[in-house]
């Protein structure tokens, strides 16, 4: 007969893997967010009504929004696995400029609905990665302004 017996504590504690409880709501959210219709939400439930739907949405019939949007859930990835891909190089030129990433941010309108920097902090962030910023007509900072926060762009 077999003799029964318990399991070694210190041998479960590494197959348990165990998490530190996230306290950070923010971070917590964010973690959990798996697709950008997952951040939509997170977006939708914190941010008024107003300025969600401003930055939500698009003119008239939104024709142009739910082209985009089938058109991105149309890319199907093939990956190619067991490639090197520790020299990966992502930059490209844009409209005569280097950018790291094949992409920019685009004007947006009113950015300061979504965040008290506005434009700046969008300037900033695009500057950190190495990637164009538009600045819109219906920007609330100025083209100065911007271009401080962002001077190689």
């Amino acid at each position: 007969m077999v003799k029964r017996q318990f399991p070694n504590p210190v041998e479960l504690a590494g197959l348990m893997k165990f998490k530190a409880p996230t306290f950070n709501g923010k971070k917590r959210r964010l973690n959990s967010a798996l697709t950008i219709y997952d951040l939509r939400l997170i977006a939708k439930r914190r941010t008024p009504k107003a300025a969600f739907d401003y930055t939500d949405g698009s003119a008239e019939g939104e024709l142009s929004l739910a082209r985009a949007r089938q058109a991105f859930e149309d890319i199907e990835f093939h990956p190619s696995i067991l490639r090197d891909v520790s020299k990966l190089d992502t930059t490209t030129r844009v409209l005569g400029g280097t950018s790291a990433m094949p992409f920019g941010i685009a004007p947006t309108g009113f950015t300061r609905l979504m965040h008290t920097e506005g434009e700046i902090a969008g300037a900033g962030a695009a500057g950190a990665a190495g990637i164009p910023f538009t600045l819109s007509t219906l920007g609330t900072s100025s083209i100065e302004d911007v271009k401080a926060a962002n001077p190689r762009r």
